[in-house]
C-alpha cells in the first residue's frame, strides 16, 4: 500500500470516528412570558408564544385598591370552570404580611400564570379582565406550533393543573430524569456505528498489507 492510500484510509478513519461525536436535538426551550395588569390595560395585549410557554400576570395597579380577575371561556358557556377555562381569582396589587413576611390573607394573590402545554392547540386565545369597578378589559394570546424537541426548565410538566400562582415566590425544581432520551439513544447509534466501521476499517487495513507483506516475500524467494 502507497504512501497516498495509507493517507487516505487514515483521513477516512478520522472523518467517521469524529462524526460520531457529533450526534445533537436541539429544539425549543420553554420560556417564561410576563404581562402586567396595569391601571389603563396591559403591558403586552396581543403576545405570541409556543406551546410549552407559559405567561405569568402580575397585577401592578394600586389605584384605589382594584382588584383584577383575568378569565377565560373556552366552551362558552358563561362559566370559568371547564377542563380549557380559566379563572385567576382576585388579584390584588398588593397582599398584607406579617412580621415573618407570611401573608395575613392566605388567598390573597397577585399574580397568575398559565402553562400552555401540548393540549393546547395553535390558535388565538382571547380573554377578559374584569375589574372590580365594574370595568373590563380583552386581550388575545397565540400559540404557535412548538416543532421542535422541547426542553422544560422549572415550569409545570405537561397534564398538570391550572391555577393561581402565589408571590411567595418558591419555585419547585423537577427531578432530573435519568432515564435513555431520544438524544443519548443517537448518541449510543453513532458512537457503535463509527466504532465499529473503524474497526472493519482497520482490519482491511491490515489484510491488505500482510497480502503485499506476503507478495513480496514470495517475489523475493523465487
Amino acid at each position: 500500500m502507497d504512501i497516498r492510500t495509507r493517507a487516505l484510509v487514515l483521513a477516512v478513519l478520522f472523518s467517521l470516528l469524529s462524526s460520531s461525536h457529533v450526534v445533537s436535538v436541539q429544539g425549543h426551550t420553554a420560556s417564561s412570558f410576563t404581562v402586567l395588569v396595569q391601571e389603563n390595560g396591559f403591558s403586552q395585549t396581543s403576545p405570541e408564544i409556543i406551546q410549552n410557554d407559559s405567561i405569568v400576570w402580575h397585577n401592578i395597579d394600586n389605584s384605589s385598591n382594584i382588584t383584577h380577575r383575568l378569565v377565560y371561556d373556552h366552551d362558552g358557556d358563561g362559566l370559568y370552570n371547564g377542563t380549557f377555562d380559566w379563572d385567576s381569582g382576585e388579584l390584588h396589587a398588593y397582599c398584607e404580611r406579617d412580621e415573618n413576611n407570611t401573608k395575613i390573607d392566605s388567598n390573597c394573590s397577585t399574580s397568575f400564570m398559565i402553562v400552555f402545554d401540548m393540549n393546547w392547540t395553535v390558535g388565538n386565545y382571547s380573554y377578559t379582565d374584569i375589574r372590580s369597578d365594574n370595568t373590563t378589559a380583552n386581550a388575545t394570546i397565540r400559540v404557535l406550533a412548538d416543532t421542535g424537541e422541547h426542553i422544560e426548565e422549572n415550569v409545570p410538566a405537561i397534564g398538570s393543573t391550572f391555577g393561581v400562582a402565589n408571590n411567595d415566590n418558591e419555585v419547585e425544581e423537577e427531578p432530573e430524569d435519568s432515564g435513555l432520551t431520544p438524544e443519548k439513544m443517537l448518541l449510543y447509534v453513532g458512537l457503535f456505528t463509527g466504532g465499529t466501521s473503524v474497526l472493519l476499517l482497520g482490519v482491511l487495513i491490515m489484510r491488505r498489507s500482510g497480502s503485499e507483506n506476503f507478495g513480496d516475500v514470495r517475489e523475493e524467494a523465487e
